[in-house]
This record gives structure tokens, C-alpha cells and sequence, in this order.
């Protein structure tokens, strides 16, 4: 068997036995509710929003089926470091950050954190959907 369809069989093994999670640190009610119904039904299996406590969210399980969703409109400085005490305390969950085409050097710093993506606002319900489907494989 191929390596590409033994990691296939392997996911989807996985992904029978462990729900899929998008855990979201954002304040905007709006926001919430907007991921919320973006991600529900097919995609995840739950949205659990937590707080923006850096060694709480390092606990959190990485691995297949789990993400987190940041954003960076207000204070991009906040989600930087919360991304990188993430990093430095060894988690290595796939982050997805929203924020402001003004955010540029948010995002270029989001990368080099190894964050999986930053998606510039106005974010499409596809492009948050496209987002948290390659994190989470």
C-alpha cells in the first residue's frame, strides 16, 4: 500500500475515534456566532471557545481534528504572544488567525510562529471552512 493512502487510512482511522474540535478564543459576539454556523454540522464535530489564557490553551490536545481560531483585528500584539507562549510551552495546534488586510506584520510574524493560516477580512464562509478542513486533516 502506498504511503499517501496508509496516511489516508490512518486519518480517517483516527478521525472515526476522536471528534473534530475548532476551539475559538474571540470576543466579538457577532464573531462567534458567524463560526458557529459557519462550522457546525458537517465540518466539526464541536466549537468550544475558550479564553485567551496562554498555559490553559496549551493544554489543549493538538493532533488530528483540532484547531484554533484566533483573531487579530483589535490587538494583533495579544495574539502574538499568545501564539507564541503556545509555541514555546511545546503545543503545536494548528492556529488559524482572522484579522485586518492592515495586519500585515501580524501576519508575516503568524507565519514565521508557524501558525497554520492567516485569513485577511472579510472572511468567506468557504475560506474559514477551507481553513479549518486543512488544519484539522
Amino acid at each position: 500500500m502506498p504511503t499517501a493512502s496508509l496516511h489516508q487510512a490512518k486519518h480517517a482511522f483516527l478521525s472515526k475515534l476522536m471528534p473534530t474540535i475548532a476551539y475559538v478564543v474571540v470576543a466579538d459576539p457577532h464573531d462567534r456566532a458567524w463560526i458557529t454556523s459557519a462550522l457546525a454540522h458537517d465540518l466539526v464535530d464541536s466549537v468550544a471557545y475558550a479564553n485567551d489564557d496562554a498555559v490553559q490553551l496549551a493544554g489543549l490536545s493538538g493532533g488530528p481534528g483540532r484547531c484554533l481560531i484566533l483573531t487579530a483585528d483589535r490587538d494583533d500584539t495579544t495574539t502574538l504572544r499568545l501564539v507564541r507562549e503556545l509555541r514555546r510551552l511545546g503545543n503545536d495546534i494548528p492556529v488559524i488567525v482572522l484579522g485586518p488586510y492592515s495586519a500585515f506584520r501580524t501576519a508575516v510574524e503568524i507565519a514565521r510562529l508557524e501558525a497554520t493560516d492567516f485569513l485577511e477580512r472579510p472572511v468567506s464562509v468557504q475560506q474559514l471552512r477551507s481553513a479549518v478542513r486543512r488544519a484539522c486533516s
